[in-house]
C-alpha cells in the first residue's frame, strides 16, 4: 500500500532511520551531528551560518549543536569578520572530529550500498534527482 509519496517516504525514512541511528549511537553521536559532520569533511572553515543553511536548520539551533561539539571536542570555531565587518565564526573540525566525520561517512556508505542493492546506477541517480525535486518543490 505505498501509492503514496507519504508512505514510501515515511517507511523508507523509518528503516533508514533506524539502521542509521544504531550506527550513529555506537559512535556516540546525537541527532544532528552526523550530518554537520558529514557536512564539514566537504566545507571545512565554512561560516556558521552557511553550516546552517546546507544543513538546513535553523542558525539558532545549529549555534546549540555546535556548542555541544565543541564541548565534545569535534569541532572549534574561530571569529571572523564577513561583509560589512559583521563578527562571525568558521568552524573547524578537531583531529578527533576528522576521525568521528570519517566513520560517519563510512557508515553512509555502507548504509547507500545495501539501500541501493539490486539498483543500476541509472536508477540511483534518477531516484536521488528525484526526490531532490520533491524536496525543493516542499521548500
Amino acid at each position: 500500500m505505498k501509492d503514496k509519496l507519504f508512505l514510501a517516504l515515511m517507511e523508507a525514512q523509518r528503516a533508514h532511520g533506524h539502521l542509521s541511528m544504531q550506527g550513529f549511537q555506537k559512535l556516540n553521536l546525537s541527532e544532528g551531528q552526523p550530518k554537520t559532520l558529514y557536512i564539514l569533511l566537504r566545507a571545512e572553515g565554512c561560516v556558521q551560518k552557511e553550516l546552517a543553511e546546507m544543513a538546513r536548520v535553523r542558525p539558532a539551533s545549529m549555534t546549540v549543536l555546535l556548542d555541544r561539539m565543541e564541548k565534545q571536542g569535534y569541532i572549534l570555531r574561530k571569529e571572523t569578520r564577513v561583509s560589512g565587518g559583521k563578527r562571525a565564526y568558521r568552524v573547524y573540525m578537531t583531529p578527533e572530529g576528522k576521525v568521528k566525520a570519517r566513520q560517519v561517512e563510512e557508515l553512509v556508505e555502507v548504509l547507500e550500498e545495501r539501500a541501493f542493492s539490486g539498483f543500476s546506477g541509472e536508477e540511483r541517480n534518477l531516484l536521488l534527482q528525484m526526490l531532490g525535486r520533491v524536496a525543493d518543490n516542499l521548500s
